[in-house]
C-alpha cells in the first residue's frame, strides 16, 4: 500500500493521544480536533472512492469496525464534571465536563494502530500475492482496501468524539441536578476520577 496510508495512521494516532491523554476539559474544540485532522488527511490522501464490485461493502465494513473501536476506547476513559473550572468570585457559576485517560487508553490505541500498520506492511511484503488473488476473487480492488482502512481511521475518531460529547453533556446534566455540596465530582467513587482531580 502507498506510504500515504502509513502517514495518515500516524497522524490520527498522534492527534488522538495528544487530545485525550491526562486530565482534559471537554469542549467543542477538543471534541472536533481529531475529526478535523482526519477529514483534512482524507481530503489530502484520497483521490477517488471505488464503488464497483464489492468495494463499497468493504469500505462500509471499515467504517463499522472503526466505529466499534472508537466506542471500545471509552472503556479506558473516565468522564465527569469539575465545578472548579471557570469559577468566578467564589461562586459556582460555571464548571466544565472533564475526562481522564491514562496508560490503558494509550496502550489500546497503540495496539490498534500497530496492528493496522503491520497489516499494511504485510500487504506489500508478506502476502501481496495471496491478497491480490483474494481481492480479485471477491471483486475488490487495492484502492478499495486502502480507502476502507482510511475510512476506518476516521470512523474511530468520529465515534470517539461523538461518545465523548455525549458523556460530557451527561456529566454536566448530572452535576446540575446534584446537591451543591457534592461538588459535581468526577464519576464519584472512581479511583481514576480521584486521580483526575489531583487527589
Amino acid at each position: 500500500m502507498p506510504e500515504k496510508v502509513w502517514l495518515f495512521n500516524l497522524i490520527v494516532l498522534a492527534v488522538l493521544l495528544e487530545a485525550d491523554l491526562g486530565r482534559r476539559k471537554i469542549g467543542w474544540f477538543r471534541v472536533l480536533r481529531p475529526l478535523i485532522a482526519s477529514a483534512a488527511a482524507i481530503a489530502l490522501f484520497t483521490t477517488s472512492v471505488p464503488v464497483s464490485g464489492h468495494n463499497l461493502a468493504l469500505e462500509a465494513a471499515g467504517v463499522g469496525a472503526g466505529v466499534l473501536l472508537g466506542l471500545v476506547a471509552h472503556l479506558f476513559v473516565t468522564v465527569g464534571f469539575d465545578p472548579a473550572i471557570g469559577k468566578k468570585g467564589g461562586t459556582r457559576t460555571s464548571g466544565r465536563p472533564v475526562s481522564w485517560a491514562g496508560f490503558g487508553y494509550a496502550a489500546f490505541w497503540v495496539v490498534v494502530f500497530a496492528a493496522r500498520l503491520v497489516f499494511i506492511y504485510g500487504t506489500g511484503h508478506w502476502f501481496a500475492g495471496p491478497l491480490g488473488q483474494w481481492l480479485a476473487a471477491h471483486q475488490l480492488s487495492g484502492a478499495g482496501l486502502t480507502d476502507a482502512l482510511l475510512f476506518m481511521a476516521i470512523a474511530m475518531a468520529l465515534a470517539r468524539s461523538a461518545l465523548l460529547a455525549v458523556r460530557g453533556r451527561a456529566a454536566t446534566r448530572h452535576a446540575a441536578g446534584a446537591p451543591a455540596d457534592l461538588g459535581g465530582v468526577l464519576d464519584q467513587g472512581s479511583t481514576a476520577s480521584r486521580v483526575a482531580r489531583g487527589n
